[in-house]
């Protein structure tokens, strides 16, 4: 039976990554290379027109949300996709959400609008960087924003996002403490989020397939993916990577020993060396695909998120496949994500925001939402209403002999980030 949807769419020596925690800044996706949206501020005092890109590289401290003088504003292409705003007022019953496709449980807007009366209008993305676009060009129409930590990071600082009343969000006593300290690496967001899902990167495989070509291969490594002469092994049952900068430089530089974050010119062009010499026999770069893929026995090792990984196997399961699946942090590192829910700081029903962040946070509105994106989250009073597979597999909530694996995604300076990208299309297009 083959499946059919969409998803929501690291040498010998294991190195401890806890000082990558304490080096941050006290605290995933992961994220698509879909970058590039251009469009034109508009500076009306003095009637310029100044062109620009906004993509993962903006050096983001040139913009504001707030002007003085001079009233500014992008004439985005992207914007047509804002929520109507017709007389928009802040009493109005309506509330307008952004979120990852396949980010959320199929009843929770619908059991949201019953109880309180309020009519959500949902639009879901597929890339951070565009959710920047948006959230740059003020205006955006959306009282809750569903983000990276990691990109919001970069947007904090400069007055995008509204800093929360947590007086007003009483359901935050259900979190756990202690995961929250492990997690909260993203210092500049501290004040401006509630924690939605948080995950691993690794990769996925297929015992069967994996087994009749490394038989007796320890697969704790990520030597699957980047070591040329393991990986050309399995090249005939496939071998599939994130599509993404942030994700697959961090995963290989921790493989070769290096800084997970390291983006100077020796990092860089270790990883690219790397990349390019088992890009022969990678099959494609997705972040979507494997999710269907990966249970369809199309390709039998995928780089993956760790939600993913469960969403694929609960998809096997559920169409009656016999097979094997298994994920895998490797020994070398393993990168940590965090995502969380913001509320513009130009949001238009900022009640309706508050409501809704609350809702969120209840046990079984929080356990609802876990179930189906299979992703973990810091809600203890919930936990006794997730699956048990869910909740007892190391993929989603890592042990604590894990821990030390994780390395945090950290935001980098957007000036080195542009060399990080264009590494990367040179190693996707085999060049």
């Amino acid at each position: 039976m083959k499946l059919h949807g969409t998803g929501k769419y690291r040498p010998e020596k294991t190195p401890d990554h806890r000082a990558q925690f304490a080096e941050a800044p006290a605290r995933r996706q992961a994220e698509s290379s879909n970058y590039g949206q251009s469009g034109s501020f508009h500076c009306f005092d003095h009637c310029t027109v100044v062109k620009s890109t906004v993509d993962e590289t903006t050096n983001y401290e040139n913009f504001s949300v707030r002007s003085d003088c001079c009233s500014c504003a992008f004439i985005l292409d992207v914007m047509h996709n804002r929520p109507a705003q017709p007389g928009v007022t802040a009493n109005e019953n309506v509330l307008n959400v952004y979120n990852w496709a396949d980010y959320i449980a199929p009843d929770t807007i619908e059991k949201f609008e019953a109880e309180y009366g309020i009519k959500v209008n949902y639009d879901i993305y597929d890339s951070s960087p565009v959710v920047d676009v948006k959230l740059l060009a003020g205006n955006s129409g959306y009282d809750v924003v569903v983000h990276s930590s990691q990109y919001s990071s970069r947007l904090t600082p400069i007055g995008v996002y509204h800093e929360l009343d947590f007086s007003r969000l009483d359901n935050i006593r259900h979190l756990d403490p202690a995961l929250q300290e492990k997690i909260d690496v993203y210092e500049k967001t501290r004040g401006y989020k509630i924690p939605y899902h948080w995950g691993s990167t690794g990769y996925a495989w297929n015992e069967k397939l994996v087994r009749e070509r490394l038989p007796d291969h320890p697969m704790d490594s990520a030597d699957v993916l980047f070591d040329p002469e393991v990986a050309a092994k399995l090249a005939d049952c496939g071998i599939s990577l994130i599509d993404g900068p942030t994700d697959l430089f961090p995963m290989v530089l921790a493989y070769l020993g290096r800084d997970p974050n390291g983006v100077d010119d020796e990092s860089l062009a270790a990883a690219e060396a790397q990349l390019a010499l088992v890009r022969p026999y990678i099959r494609y770069f997705s972040n979507q695909k494997m999710a269907i893929d990966l249970p369809n026995q199309e390709v039998c090792v995928a780089m993956s998120w760790s939600g993913d990984y469960a969403t694929a196997a609960r998809r096997a399961r559920e169409s009656g496949l016999d097979l094997k699946l298994h994920y895998t942090m490797p020994k070398e590192g393993s990168g940590l994500w965090v995502d969380g829910v913001y509320i513009p700081a130009d949001a238009p029903h900022l009640d309706n925001a508050y409501l809704f962040l609350n809702f969120l946070m209840r046990p079984e509105i929080a356990a609802d939402i876990a179930n189906e994106v299979n992703y973990a989250n810091m809600n203890q009073s919930s936990w006794k209403y997730i699956d048990p597979e869910l909740l007892n597999d190391p993929a989603i909530y890592p042990d604590e002999k894990n821990w030390h694996l994780l390395y945090p995604v950290l935001t980098v300076d957007p000036k080195r980030e542009r060399f990080r990208t264009r590494a990367f299309a040179r190693v996707k297009a085999g060049i």
